[in-house]
């Protein structure tokens, strides 16, 4: 998995070149003093961030989603409000989350939201001498970025210091697709995936009496309408044993997908649950594809009537996912097999 950005570059340019990409604007993507993000955690029980189908079609459905005990609020705030702003003299923006201490300090740009420290408490807060690049706007499928920093912590001695060093950021916008949560269906949605790994040094003496590695193996599905990822989950490892892991999706209606909130209400699947057949009605829906619950297509109908209807009486009893293309959208719907 982790090896896989570094050999996927060339490959992505290449296959993404034959479809539509999904592009990710800087006009939503960058964060203002005031905002907050509503993020509901999930459970991980079973959770894969691949989805199925081919990487310029993906279908990622998270509708069964088992919500953990916690929301976690992102507040964005001017930074010269925390008593800390003087140690990141860069920023114009502070990020806190609302279960964890401290802050992040950001100098953002049009385009840009660059990273210049963190500040946790007394004994565990670090400055950069460079910022780290966390995301660039406009990104589009199969674009890549990458960016270096080292940096210090400045309440050690001198002498005997402890330094950041080789942080390295590399991003891979490496699938396009549709993406069920709990909240919703969003289509045109565009995964981002970012290794960001540092090591913290010890020093005594002028010699390195430790070496800790952290690495961040994290992914981010973006939704071009939608301020910050519509979906985080990643892994933090140290010293290659894991030690975290986050699954968090935003508490958003999914009227803010307006691209296709309205076609959506306009399809009706009926019966549903079903034993045989089910009935698809609604207008300008030209193609169905039926897929089983691991994500292998059964079958694919060309529409050009009002209503299609659909024998899945083949098929085993369970849960099968229909994906209705319409000239602009796609909507996915579930139907439930019962024999």
């Amino acid at each position: 998995m982790k090896k896989f950005i570094f050999t996927f570059l060339f490959s992505a340019a290449f296959i993404f070149s034959y479809a539509q990409l999904v592009t990710i604007s800087e006009t939503h993507q960058i964060p203002q003093i005031g905002d907050t993000i509503h993020y509901q955690d999930a459970n991980t029980f079973g959770f894969d961030e691949e989805g199925v189908g081919a990487v310029t079609d993906k279908l990622w459905d998270f509708g069964a989603l088992m919500d953990a005990a916690t929301t976690v609020d992102y507040i964005f705030l001017d930074p010269t409000t925390t008593a800390q702003s003087s140690m990141f003299p860069n920023a114009n923006l502070a990020r806190e989350i609302s279960n964890e201490a401290g802050y992040f300090y950001y100098e953002t740009t049009s385009t840009e939201i660059n990273r210049w420290g963190f500040y946790g408490g007394a004994t565990l807060w670090s400055t950069y001498n460079s910022s780290a690049t966390e995301f660039r706007f406009p990104i589009t499928a199969g674009d890549n970025y990458n960016s270096t920093y080292y940096g210090e912590f400045p309440l050690q001695s001198i002498e005997d210091s402890t330094t950041l060093d080789q942080g390295q950021i590399i991003a891979q916008a490496d699938m396009q697709g549709t993406l069920i949560l709990p909240t919703g269906t969003f289509i045109d949605v565009l995964r981002i995936h970012i290794i960001e790994s540092f090591h913290i040094k010890t020093w005594f003496m002028g010699s390195v009496l430790d070496d800790t590695v952290i690495e961040d193996d994290y992914y981010y599905w973006f939704h071009d309408t939608i301020l910050k990822p519509v979906l985080i989950y990643g892994t933090t490892d140290q010293n290659s044993s894991q030690i975290g892991e986050v699954l968090r999706y935003q508490l958003i209606d999914i009227a803010t997908s307006v691209n296709e909130v309205d076609l959506s209400n306009m399809i009706i699947v009926y019966p549903n649950p079903t034993k045989d057949v089910v009935n698809v009605r609604g207008s300008e829906i030209e193609r169905i594809d039926v897929y089983d619950v691991v994500g292998k297509m059964i079958s694919s109908y060309e529409v050009n009537s009002f209503n299609t209807e659909i024998d899945l009486s083949d098929n085993p009893e369970g849960i099968l996912i229909l994906k209705i293309y319409s000239k602009n959208n796609i909507v996915v719907k579930r139907v439930v097999l019962e024999k």
